[in-house]
């Protein structure tokens, strides 16, 4: 019940924020100060964490054959290019990790953990189950994603045993 209430206190201080800078900016200052980048925002988070989780190959486990591994493991590290990786503090190429050490791998370690897990399962004969996909091109890449995966599971994809 206290996560609802403030979930609602939330809601309702944004809002309130929100009605706050529209009365006193107007509605063009509004839209280009407060919305247009919170737009292009919720664009980039929605991107990049929809491509974060879908590959052409990926895997949908049932609850027979689900792991906490595996699951992991079907993230995918994606590369935008140096200079987005860098911006972006190497969060949509380390995501991987993200997922296996979420509690000891602060972001800012991102890199080099995903370098030394790259490197250590090279060694040991894993590297297979490790994904990175080069996407420079991302903006293209979530409207495949989007129109090719959106609602449907691949049946081929699915793994039930």
């Amino acid at each position: 019940m206290k996560d609802k209430l403030d979930g609602a206190l939330s809601v309702a201080v944004s809002v309130a924020t929100a009605g706050t800078l529209w009365h006193n900016m107007g509605t063009s200052d509004f839209a280009v100060v407060c919305m247009a980048p919170w737009t292009v925002m919720g664009f980039w988070l929605f991107m990049v964490t929809y491509l974060q989780h879908h590959s052409d190959d990926g895997k949908v486990y049932t609850d027979d054959t689900f792991t906490f591994e595996k699951g992991a493991f079907e993230t995918v590290d994606r590369d935008y290019g140096e200079g987005v990786n860098a911006l972006s503090h190497h969060m949509m190429d380390g995501h991987v990790i993200h997922h296996l050490f979420f509690t000891k791998v602060p972001h800012y370690r991102l890199h080099a953990a995903t370098q030394a897990l790259q490197k250590g399962m090279k060694e040991r004969g894993q590297d297979h189950l490790y994904k990175q996909i080069d996407t420079p091109d991302f903006t293209q890449e979530i409207i495949k994603q989007y129109y090719n995966n959106w609602f449907y599971i691949n049946e081929e994809n699915i793994v039930r045993k």
